[in-house]
C-alpha cells in the first residue's frame, strides 16, 4: 500500500476531468486502470498554511497562531475567508497580504511582545480574530486547521494542516509545526516532525 500525490497543473478550474493510472514496474511491465472521472475544484487564491503553533510557551490560547503565505504574484484580500478547527470557525477581517508575504492569524489577545515566545518578524501582517482560534483554541494533541473560501463551511478548502503532529509534551512548548515547502501537498509527510522552534513570519527553519 502507498500514497501518491500528483499536482495537476494547467487544467482549467471547475472542469470535469478523466484520470487513467498507468503503472510500470522495473521490468517494464505495465498495467492501466479503467478511467475515473473527477470534478476539478474551483479556483482558489494562492494561499498556503505554512506554520501552526498550538502549544505556545506563553498563555494558551492567546499566544497560538496560524501562519499563512501568499505564494502568488499579486496582493490578496483575506477578508471573509474562514479559519476552521475541528469544531468551529473564524471569519477573517479585511486585510491585504502582499505577494510572497506571510500573515499571522491570531487571537485578539495575542501579544507580539511576549517574552516567552519568539516574536513575529517585524512588518508581518497580524490578522486578529476572536479570543480563541476556531471554536476553543487549537488542541496540543493535534487538530485539523483549514483555510476555507468564504461562505457557510461547505466551500472549497484552500489549504489545510491535518493535526498530524502531537505537540503536547512539555519539551514542545513554544515549538510549532512547519510546512516543509510551500508547494507541498496537504499530507502528513509535508510537515515537520518533531516540532521545531517557532518562526512567526520568518519562513521555515533549516533542518
Amino acid at each position: 500500500a502507498f500514497d501518491l500525490a500528483v499536482p495537476f497543473t494547467g487544467l482549467p478550474p471547475g472542469a470535469p476531468a478523466e484520470i487513467v493510472l498507468r503503472v510500470t514496474d522495473r521490468a517494464g511491465n505495465q498495467v492501466e486502470s479503467s478511467a475515473g472521472t473527477i470534478d476539478l475544484p474551483p479556483e482558489t487564491p494562492p494561499l498556503v498554511i505554512t506554520e501552526v503553533l498550538a502549544n505556545p510557551a506563553g498563555p494558551e490560547p492567546g499566544q497560538e497562531f496560524v501562519e499563512v503565505r501568499n505564494v502568488g504574484d499579486g496582493d490578496l484580500s483575506l477578508g471573509g475567508l474562514r479559519l476552521e478547527d475541528s469544531r468551529g470557525a473564524d471569519v477573517l477581517p479585511e486585510a491585504t497580504l502582499a505577494a510572497g508575504a506571510y500573515a499571522l492569524i491570531v487571537p485578539s489577545t495575542f501579544d507580539p511582545g511576549s517574552p516567552r515566545d519568539v516574536p513575529p518578524r517585524a512588518g508581518t501582517l497580524m490578522v486578529p480574530v476572536d479570543t480563541r482560534l476556531g471554536s476553543d483554541g487549537l488542541s496540543n494533541t493535534g487538530e485539523v486547521v483549514r483555510l476555507r473560501m468564504p461562505g457557510t463551511g461547505t466551500e472549497p478548502v484552500i489549504s489545510l494542516y491535518g493535526g498530524w503532529v502531537d505537540v503536547s509534551a512539555a519539551s514542545a512548548a513554544g515549538k510549532s509545526v512547519h510546512r516543509l515547502t510551500d508547494a507541498s501537498c496537504d499530507h502528513p509527510t509535508a510537515w515537520t516532525k518533531p516540532p521545531r522552534v517557532a518562526t512567526p513570519g520568518w519562513g521555515t527553519p533549516p533542518p
